[in-house]
C-alpha cells in the first residue's frame, strides 16, 4: 500500500458546484479502484491524502497532477504504509467551516491517532492558510530569546 499527501491551489474555475462534481466522481472512481482518502479545502488551497495499492495510487496521482482544476501540485509526503488510515472513505471532504470537527472525525477514523505525516501536513496546511501566510512559514523554528531586555 502507498500514501501520497499533496497540496495544490484550486484554479479560479473550481467553484463550489464544480468541486462537488469532482468529489462525486472521485468517490466513485476511488471506490472502483480500491483507493481511499480525504480532501481538505481552505479558501483556494487544497490538501489531499490518497491511499491504496501502490500502482493504483501512482497512476491516479499522475492523473490528478495533470488536472487543470488546480495548479502548483506539490507532494508533501509519499511512503509505503501497512494499511489505509481511512479505510471506509473512498473520498471524504472537509472545508474550512469547522476545522476542529475535521480533525476530530479524521482522528476517530484513524483509530484514535493520526499518523505523524498526516497530522503534520494538516497542521502546516492550516497554519499556512490562516495564521499569517505572507510572513509565517509552516513549522517555524523555535523562537530565540531577545538579546536586549528592552521591549521593542
Amino acid at each position: 500500500m502507498r500514501r501520497i499527501i499533496y497540496r495544490s491551489t484550486a484554479s479560479p474555475d473550481l467553484d463550489r458546484a464544480e468541486l462537488f462534481r469532482l468529489i462525486f466522481h472521485a468517490r466513485a472512481a476511488n471506490e472502483a479502484r480500491g483507493l481511499t482518502g480525504v480532501l481538505l479545502r481552505a479558501d483556494q488551497r487544497l490538501l489531499q491524502v490518497l491511499e491504496g495499492p501502490t500502482w493504483k495510487v501512482i497512476a491516479t496521482f499522475e492523473t490528478i497532477r495533470r488536472d487543470l482544476r488546480h495548479v502548483g501540485v506539490a507532494v508533501i509526503d509519499e511512503r509505503s504504509i501497512p494499511q489505509a488510515t481511512f479505510p471506509d472513505w473512498p473520498m471524504r471532504y472537509f472545508d474550512n467551516s469547522d476545522i476542529a470537527k475535521a480533525v476530530r472525525v479524521m482522528t476517530a477514523a484513524a483509530g484514535g491517532e493520526l499518523p505523524g505525516s498526516i497530522a503534520e501536513a494538516m497542521r502546516d496546511f492550516f497554519v499556512e492558510a490562516y495564521i499569517c501566510p505572507e510572513s509565517l512559514t509552516p513549522s517555524p523554528p523555535p523562537a530565540v530569546s531577545p538579546s536586549s531586555p528592552r521591549p521593542c
